[in-house]
């Protein structure tokens, strides 16, 4: 997300859906409105790139199954909303924690002077797993001192915004947290690295590749810095992680990769469960694009994302135009709640609006929020769905329209949720 004005930009993680402030897409963006783009689309990637992301990914997929599974359970066709996190087995209570203890925290700070950075508190998630949170001490612009998390926000935020100034030109500068903490960490621990930015992408990439990026990436330039290590090259450093930097799952060492792929094809698998009929042929061929080429991301150029800042400015970069090609992109939202997508090749991607009524049944279950967050699309003139009273109160309950379900309704009645009657708690 960037914050410099009211909306620059959003990307929706798991629910794969991008809001820019922009009045146009596509060629006649001005190079601030592509800036805006650019920026949360490195988030879509980090989203199916990283180890974090299809984390985060999965947990949101598995907890909205898990509470759509457990109200079929019921005798009782009353549901009342929002459905309580206690409903929950193990071990989707405990991953629901341990995503919520790495995620960081949400304020954004103009300016600060950094002070130091620590490991403050450990909690147990269970007999296997324990996650370390880590603190940024500093000084604000009143000189008064206070602190703030450093997670998994902090590391993809500080990435996204350092690609963003190197393939764009006319950029906003952004608040120092969370968009330069990672490098002040970095500074603060090895400030020889800072001479070349790329270092930070490498350590921010190789601390997303883990399920705690806070504490991987506070552990590794507390190291790097301990042992003095000045690498001649941000491929040098690449190098010198992947043979020196462990990586634990569940206190056995093991390989980031083999990690990674594991967690991609558990998420490829979880997001065709969602939608199993033929009749959704097309989101199911849009889930393998985008999965497969994550993975050949990671197996073949493993540091794509060095390859993506040395093309330089993004309407000449051949390494961005290969990723869009290949994936394309997520619902893509412009001003006046104009709606986009970018096609992959082999692939139609107009069926990831599905993902939008994923968001509103996962909000509606986990939060109790009723109106459809589809009401925008449905108004366009160009939609045969007509919008009334029951998309602001009870979605639902959608009335047929000539014959054809909203998409709401029928994800709803494909899920047959139809018989429930979901009541405010």
């Amino acid at each position: 997300m960037k914050k410099n004005s009211d909306m620059d930009g959003l990307y929706i993680y798991s629910f794969f859906h991008m809001k820019i402030g922009s009045t146009s897409f596509g060629d006649g963006m001005s190079d601030k409105e592509l800036s805006f783009f650019i920026h949360e689309y490195i988030h879509f990637l980090q989203n199916i790139t990283t180890i974090c992301g299809l984390e985060r990914l999965n947990n949101d997929f598995v907890v909205l199954c898990r509470k759509i599974d457990w109200i079929k359970e019921q005798d009782d066709i009353n549901v009342f909303v929002p459905i309580l996190d206690e409903t929950l087995k193990e071990p989707t209570l405990s991953n629901k924690l341990l995503i919520d203890l790495i995620s960081g925290d949400t304020d954004f700070i103009e300016d600060f002077n950094f002070m130091s950075t620590e490991v403050f508190d450990i909690t147990k998630i269970d007999n296997l797993r324990i996650v370390e949170s880590v603190i940024l001490n500093f000084k604000n612009g009143y000189g008064i001192e206070d602190n703030r998390l450093f997670g998994a926000r902090e590391i993809s935020e500080s990435m996204a915004y350092l690609i963003e100034q190197h393939i764009t030109k006319d950029y906003n500068s952004s608040p120092a947290y969370p968009y330069k903490t990672a490098s002040m960490v970095v500074g603060y621990f090895c400030p020889e690295l800072l001479k070349d930015y790329r270092n930070i992408l490498i350590i921010c990439d190789k601390a997303l590749m883990s399920s705690n990026p806070g504490a991987e990436f506070f552990h590794i330039a507390q190291w790097l810095g301990q042992i003095k290590y000045i690498p001649s090259s941000p491929e040098e450093l690449f190098q010198f992680l992947v043979i020196n930097w462990q990586f634990y799952d569940l206190g056995e060492k093991t390989s980031s990769m083999d990690y990674y792929l594991s967690r991609a094809e558990e998420v490829r698998n979880n997001l065709h469960v969602l939608l199993k009929d033929e009749f959704f042929n097309d989101y199911n061929k849009w889930v393998d694009q985008i999965i497969d080429f994550a993975i050949f991301l990671r197996k073949k150029e493993p540091m794509f994302w060095l390859k993506l800042v040395e093309h330089g400015y993004v309407k000449n970069n051949q390494v961005w135009k290969e990723i869009i090609n290949n994936i394309g992109g997520p619902v893509i939202e412009i001003d006046e709640h104009i709606y986009y997508n970018i096609n992959p090749i082999c692939c139609n991607s107009s069926c990831i609006l599905y993902f939008e009524v994923f968001y509103q049944i996962y909000n509606l279950l986990n939060y109790g929020r009723t109106p459809c967050c589809l009401i925008p699309l449905c108004s366009n003139e160009n939609t045969t769905i007509s919008v009334d009273s029951s998309c602001t109160i009870c979605p639902w309950n959608h009335p047929d329209y000539n014959g054809k379900l909203c998409m709401f309704k029928g994800i709803w009645q494909h899920w047959g949720l139809n018989k429930y009657n979901i009541l405010p708690r």
